[in-house]
C-alpha cells in the first residue's frame, strides 16, 4: 500500500533521491537552512533559509563513485561500472520480489 500524495507537495524542497547525494545535500542545507514538518504529510520536507545563513557555494550533487565522478547517481543511461553494478542489484531485487508474489 502506498501513501496518498501530499496535498502540500508544492511546498516540499526538491532534494536528490540517491542515498549518498541526499546526505551530502542535507549536510550542506543544514548549515544554511532549517527543516520544518509539512502539515500535509507530516514529513520534514520543507527547508527554509536562515536569516543569518552564511553564503556558501552551491551543493555538488555528484555521487562519489569509487573510480569516477561521471554522473549524479540518478540519471538513467550512465554506463560506468558502478552504475551497472547498482542496476544488476536492483534487477535481482525486483526479480526476487516478483518470484515471491502469491499467484491467484
Amino acid at each position: 500500500m502506498t501513501d496518498p500524495p501530499c496535498p502540500h507537495a508544492w511546498q516540499h524542497t526538491a532534494a536528490p533521491r540517491s542515498y549518498v547525494a541526499w546526505h551530502v545535500w542535507a549536510e550542506q542545507m543544514g548549515r544554511t537552512h532549517t527543516q520544518h514538518r509539512c502539515s500535509g504529510c507530516g514529513l520534514f520536507r520543507i527547508w527554509a533559509r536562515r536569516p543569518d545563513a552564511p553564503n556558501l557555494p552551491p551543493v555538488e550533487y555528484r555521487v562519489m563513485h569509487k573510480e569516477c565522478l561521471c554522473c549524479d547517481g540518478e540519471t538513467p543511461g550512465c554506463d560506468c561500472r558502478w552504475c551497472r553494478h547498482n542496476l544488476r542489484i536492483l534487477d535481482r531485487l525486483s526479480q526476487a520480489a516478483t518470484s515471491k508474489e502469491p499467484t491467484s
